[in-house]
């Protein structure tokens, strides 16, 4: 895994309002540790505007910020569904609040949309859009919400997102909020993706700090306006354009369009690209993508309390001019912005002309680098952690702040310059196990949010908590399974020597280290992800045998770490496998009285299941074989394939691993072949 450094900042944005009133001077200054944002108002003409500030951030930090991330969402497949579609009453949602403001929430999603998808398509995203229009003919053309279902599985997507906004079914004359819906299984009544509940968390902070709506509740605790539909829905449906999803996925309700203030903002297409941005910044957000550093400057313009129309807005030093709608809405919207210093000149014809002075902050980073990296695998258990400051920190509160998950007694020190912090384990760290590091109230200072409202002042600094997780190496593999059991003294001939290991090996080091003693011609074999190894014995193993198997203190497994026969948890000691063959089948069922003649007798009993006997009998000492074969031909089992003396004898044959069937035995020696037919019936 690579190490990457990457500068983790976000879009800023700027919102200004401005309305008739007072005609005093204002000018206000937010200290921000070493630096001030500073904005002013300038009155000396006839009409007088109040001016409030907001700054908004495109990014809500999630609970830990990755100074090791991924450089963008390349690989990442998203496919956004605009809900509704088509411009019709029967499945689209209508809302006039005026003459000549004519609102249908299917377009306002579908261009949200639109906005949304060059912003994720930048960072290397692929996007798919469930509708290509909303101008369908009719109702039916627009697809349902199976097929959906259907368009974001068929392309594998990695995350399926709903773009809604919601409303009361009334007259809605004060409700504004933020809500994200996620598939609820009703059985457990727990979100069907975990995943979702993180994304949709991350969708409604940023939603709102884009768009300044109100908070909601939400119905799972300790994530506000994350609400899962079956529950939210008291039990009477749930949503179908999130049911058979084979990813994650989540719906947003972004706002209430028939709250009139809000349809008339959504009724503008720079208002929609706020949401669209906050949708985008959610995904960097749960991606570990690094954050924009360029910064939007929005707002709305006011006569008193009604927006005006038509507004001019010019952006200096950059001279952008926004020119605004005439839907009642008064917004306007500048983005793509360095840091720096603005000035926010308002010139809309038949009001006074003014000026806001907006400097947007670049962030500031506190942490540089952890070891080990985010998402690290494979880590030793004696691995020490290690986090890199950019500036000398408060030792003090920095070691308060930092915590680790599961808890690990150890201590925390500090390099003599203040800027690298050590954390030592008491003891080796668990085997295989999922580690979190957390320093609260670290990592990096967000811009604070800035609200100035008819003198009143407003502010909000707030810093990300940095974290990371990696997960340790694991157990050493040790041997859980023989064939045969250790000890074994009466191993049959004719079987493979079998060794199960506890994790994939690395069998270039099993074969090296493995020996046989006495040494055998061999074929090795791996099955099961290279956990199991066969070991066949090219001409079998001869009767009445000791043999030790050794692996190998080389011996490892795919992730490098040594052999532990012992178990103990302590890697390098080799496992040794001790084990007899079969005695020679002469000193098991050997007649006193010697044989005159060759003989293969009926097996008994016949038909059988699952065991049959065997007897023949041979007059003259020599080599033996004893076969099973079926109906074409191939050989079943080897009985026996050695010298034996004179006598008779009886072996017994197990068929459970074969199916019903007629089968052939076929006794052969230097001077006698003689074949017979037997059934196995199960």
């Amino acid at each position: 895994m690579k190490k990457l450094r990457t500068k983790i900042s976000e879009k800023s944005i700027i919102c200004v309002i401005l309305r008739s009133g007072a005609t005093k001077s204002l000018v206000f200054q937010l200290k921000n540790k070493n630096k001030i944002l500073r904005f002013a108002q300038n009155d000396n003409r006839q009409s007088i505007f109040q001016i409030s500030l907001a700054i908004l951030f495109t990014l809500c930090l999630s609970s830990f910020v990755f100074a090791q991330s991924s450089t963008d969402l390349t690989g990442i497949k998203i496919c956004i569904d605009p809900g509704h579609g088509g411009h019709n009453a029967a499945n689209d949602r209508n809302v006039v609040p005026e003459t000549g403001s004519d609102f249908w929430e299917s377009e306002s999603n579908f261009q949200k949309a639109l906005l949304l998808r060059p912003m994720l398509q930048a960072r290397g995203a692929t996007v798919y859009l469930t509708r290509q229009t909303n101008d369908y003919p009719n109702d039916a053309d627009e697809p349902s919400l199976s097929a959906r279902v259907t368009f974001a599985n068929g392309h594998n997507v990695n995350w399926f997102h709903s773009i809604h906004s919601n409303a009361t079914g009334g007259n809605n004359t004060s409700t504004n909020y933020t809500l994200v819906l996620l598939r609820e299984d009703i059985a457990t009544r727990q979100s069907v993706s975990p995943q979702a509940v993180e994304m949709s968390s991350y969708i409604y902070n940023n939603i709102r700090a884009k768009d300044r709506t109100n908070s909601s509740g939400g119905n799972i605790p300790g994530y506000p306006g994350v609400y899962k539909d079956y529950t939210f829905y008291g039990g009477a449906m749930r949503l179908g354009v999130l049911s058979g999803l084979n990813m994650p996925g989540e719906l947003s309700e972004g706002s209430f369009h028939d709250y009139f203030p809000e349809t008339r903002r959504l009724l503008n297409n720079s208002y929609r690209k706020g949401e669209a941005y906050g949708i985008y910044n959610a995904f960097l957000e749960y991606f570990h993508a690094p954050f924009d550093t360029l910064g939007i400057i929005c707002g709305t313009q006011k006569d008193g309390t009604t927006p005006i129309n038509n507004i001019v807005v010019r952006l200096l030093p950059v001279n952008k001019v926004y020119k605004g709608d005439a839907y009642n809405n008064g917004y306007f919207l500048f983005d793509s912005l360095a840091p720096g210093n603005y000035q926010v000149l308002f010139e809309t014809p038949g009001y006074a002309q003014d000026t806001a002075y907006v400097t947007l902050l670049a962030l500031v980073k506190t942490v540089d680098s952890s070891i080990p990296v985010n998402n690290a695998i494979n880590v030793s258990r004696s691995q020490s952690i290690v986090i890199n400051f950019l500036a000398p920190v408060d030792t003090t509160n920095v070691k308060a702040a930092f915590s680790i998950f599961p808890n690990t007694a150890g201590t925390v020190t500090f390099n003599p310059g203040r800027t690298v912090l050590t954390f030592t384990p008491n003891f080796p760290l668990l085997y295989l196990a999922d580690y979190t590091v957390t320093l609260t109230g670290f990592g990096e200072t967000r811009q604070p949010t800035v609200f100035v409202d008819n003198k009143m002042v407003t502010s909000n600094v707030t810093t990300a908590n940095f974290g990371f997780t990696f997960q340790t190496e694991q157990l050493p593999p040790s041997v859980i399974l023989t064939q045969p059991k250790q000890n074994d003294t009466a191993f049959v001939v004719t079987k493979q020597i079998g060794l199960k290991f506890s994790l994939s090996m690395d069998t270039a080091s099993v074969r090296a280290s493995l020996s046989i003693v006495p040494n055998v011609e061999k074929i090795f074999s791996w099955t099961q992800n290279n956990t199991t190894l066969l070991i066949t014995p090219t001409g079998g193993l001869p009767y009445n045998t000791n043999y030790t198997v050794t692996v190998g203190s080389g011996t490892k497994s795919i992730y490098g770490l040594a052999i532990d026969a012992n178990k103990d948890s302590i890697p390098g000691d080799p496992y040794v496998l001790t084990f007899k063959t079969q005695m020679n089948p002469a000193s098991v069922n050997e007649d006193i009285i010697t044989p005159i003649s060759y003989s293969l007798r009926q097996n008994y009993p016949n038909p059988f299941n699952p065991t049959t006997s065997i007897e023949f009998s041979i007059p003259v000492s020599g080599l033996v074989s004893l076969k099973v074969y079926d109906v074409m031909g191939r050989e079943i089992a080897n009985l026996v394939n050695a010298k034996l003396s004179i006598g008779r004898y009886s072996i017994t044959f197990d068929a459970v691993k074969i199916p019903s069937g007629v089968y052939f035995y076929r006794l052969e020696t230097e001077k006698f072949i003689s074949v017979k037919r037997m059934m196995v019936l199960k």
